[in-house]
This record gives C-alpha cells, sequence and structure tokens, in this order.
C-alpha cells in the first residue's frame, strides 16, 4: 500500500483515539478495505485520498456513527461528544457545548434536587434548621414539609429536560455525521 494511504489511516487513527481500541481498529480496516478495492480499481493513490476526503471530517462521521448509535448517556459518551466537537468545526461550536453541557446539568440536578428535598424534609422532622438547603421557586419559598414533593417534582422536570436536551446532541452529532459520510 502506498506511503500516503497509510499515513492517511495513521491520522484517521489518531483522530478516533476516544473511541474503544477494538471500534478504532473495525474502522481503519473499514477505511483500509476500501482504499484497497478502489486502487483495484485502478485509482492512483491521490485520486483515493481526494474521494475519502479530509481523515479529520471522516473520522468526525465515524464518531458522530458512533455516538448516535447508542443514544443513552454515559461519561464515556460525554468524551466521544467532546472529541467529536473537536472534529466537527465551526458550525457546532455553539450547539454541542450548549445542548451537551446544559443536559449534564440538568442530569445531575435533578438526581440531586429530590435528595436535598428529602434531606431538608427529615431534618425538620428531627428539629434541625437546614438553612443551606432551601426550596424555593420564585419569591415562594417551600415550607420543609412540602420541600420533599416539590423538589422531587422539579427535579423530575430537569432530569427530563436533561434527557431531551442529550437525545438533540444525539440528533445533532448524527445529522453532522450524515453530512460527513455523504462527503466522503
Amino acid at each position: 500500500m502506498d506511503r500516503d494511504l497509510e499515513s492517511y489511516l495513521e491520522r484517521i487513527d489518531r483522530h478516533l483515539r476516544p473511541m474503544p481500541a477494538s471500534e478504532r481498529v473495525d474502522i481503519v480496516r473499514e477505511i483500509k478495505s476500501e482504499m484497497l478495492e478502489l486502487e483495484g480499481q485502478g485509482l492512483l493513490p491521490r485520486e483515493i485520498l481526494e474521494r475519502l476526503g479530509p481523515p479529520k471530517a471522516l473520522a468526525a462521521a465515524y464518531l458522530g456513527e458512533i455516538i448516535a448509535r447508542d443514544p443513552q448517556f454515559s461519561w464515556r459518551r460525554l468524551g466521544s461528544v467532546a472529541a467529536f466537537y473537536g472534529l466537527a468545526g465551526l458550525g457546532s461550536m455553539v450547539v454541542l457545548p450548549a445542548t451537551s453541557l446544559t443536559a449534564v446539568v440538568f442530569l445531575l440536578c435533578g438526581a440531586l434536587l429530590p435528595a436535598l428535598g428529602l434531606l431538608s424534609f427529615l431534618a425538620s422532622l428531627a428539629g434541625i434548621k437546614t438553612p443551606w438547603i432551601m426550596m424555593q421557586l420564585g419569591s415562594w419559598t417551600a415550607p420543609p414539609a412540602l420541600a420533599f414533593p416539590v423538589s422531587a417534582v422539579v427535579g423530575l422536570l430537569l432530569l427530563l429536560a436533561g434527557r431531551g436536551l442529550w437525545k438533540l446532541t444525539v440528533r445533532f452529532v448524527q445529522m453532522l455525521g450524515e453530512r460527513r459520510r455523504r462527503l466522503a
């Protein structure tokens, strides 16, 4: 195989580092197979590289496919989104950070809020004041007896909003990946 094609595969591999090694190896093999097939059809290495496009864009397309394949939130998936963001370019400089980071914050707050409401309620039953835990909506402050129900409802709304934003992030990544794949 031509040295330029080998170099291209190495750059693809570098851009795909955030992915699990097994998936990365499979992708590089797939691209190498495509290159060998195109060489067999008589294309020159330069023509093959033109057809594949920039390695960064092709790697972004594969990262997008991996992210879109499993839309569930995980810290590993967030790392893949960050890597994809780095490869995706200017078009996603606002959308991806806004949706992915807001989704993570909403998910964390949605999970913590009911626990804090329950803690406030239990502390009030034990006669302990917890001024550092206050359930306030606008100018209304929930009395300790309502702290848990109010925090559970607001927490559920935050979880749903976080989940929706995560799905929006995955859909946006999927859209960018599809667009990049069409270029290759």
